[in-house]
């Protein structure tokens, strides 16, 4: 018997990527100025079935790549987070084409966060409070993503003063660590990447501990590279398995991973969607 709850939301989809894909090209086009008369108004954002995966995109790449960036607008709803990083945080000055790219993200309705380093809790906090202003302030991005974060419980405290600063804005806040953090941490942060290396290591992970999903109410990322397409449905049922809210799947690999989407990238939205 088909699955009718599953073609019910692919049909959804299908329309929702449509109305985007038109919306995306209006909007990329605006920010590259080849001119539009008027904003496009953002269609509404469909709901995403229980058993689906979100993709959280690490979106580290200038705006100028409108190929890039259509492509990751016209995966929403199933695109429900972007990271950006204007110069390894919001840079010293304003950058306008993230401006205009921010608000492109948002009319999509997709949720941005602006990307700041804290250095494994050692970087000065007052430079890491400085780059949370100068987000919200420059770009109105209330949501923090807080790259390299410390693990340790000496450092807890220093993140739960992170994250009731961009609590006390409006915003949310995801740590990421790259691996299960000390348990104090999933008192303050929104979402925490407990996972951030290659597929093969990801293969060789235990199953979490029962606390991490029956006591917390944290979202957990998991953000898994150079993984080749063989291994896409390996990674993304491991994930669901493993508990993870949302996951980030890619071939890249270092120095920058982040530098292009996946080749598989409608591969991994399929994969995503049970």
């Amino acid at each position: 018997m088909p699955n009718t709850s599953t073609a019910a939301g692919n049909v959804r989809l299908t329309a929702w990527r449509s109305t985007v894909a038109l919306l995306a090209s209006a909007l990329l086009c605006l920010v590259a100025g080849c001119g539009a008369e008027g904003p496009v108004p953002p269609p509404p954002v469909p709901t995403v079935e229980v058993d689906d995966l979100s993709i959280a995109v690490p979106g580290y790449v200038d705006p100028s790549d409108s190929g890039y960036w259509q492509s990751v607008i016209e995966a929403a709803p199933q695109v429900r987070d972007v990271i950006v990083n204007a110069d390894s945080g919001p840079g010293a000055v304003v950058h306008e084409p993230y401006v205009q790219l921010i608000g492109t993200l948002r009319d999509a309705g997709v949720r941005v966060l602006g990307y700041v380093s804290t250095g494994w809790g050692e970087r000065d906090p007052k430079t890491v409070y400085s780059e949370i202003d100068r987000w919200r302030e420059w770009y109105g991005v209330d949501n923090i993503f807080m790259d390299e974060a410390a693990s340790v419980p000496e450092e807890v405290g220093t993140y739960a003063d992170y994250s009731a600063t961009v609590h006390e804005a409006g915003g949310m806040v995801v740590l990421n660590p790259g691996l299960i953090p000390d348990r104090g941490y999933f008192e303050y942060a929104d979402a925490i990447v407990t996972f951030e290396d290659s597929a093969n290591n990801y293969f060789a992970t235990r199953t979490p501990q029962g606390w991490l999903q029956a006591e917390t109410n944290t979202e957990v990322w998991h953000i898994v590279i150079g993984a080749p397409l063989d291994q896409l449905s390996g990674v993304v049922d491991r994930a669901r398995q493993h508990g993870a809210d949302k996951v980030y799947v890619t071939d890249d690999v270092a120095p920058n991973p982040y530098d292009r989407l996946p080749r598989y990238w409608s591969g991994q939205l399929d994969a995503a969607t049970k």
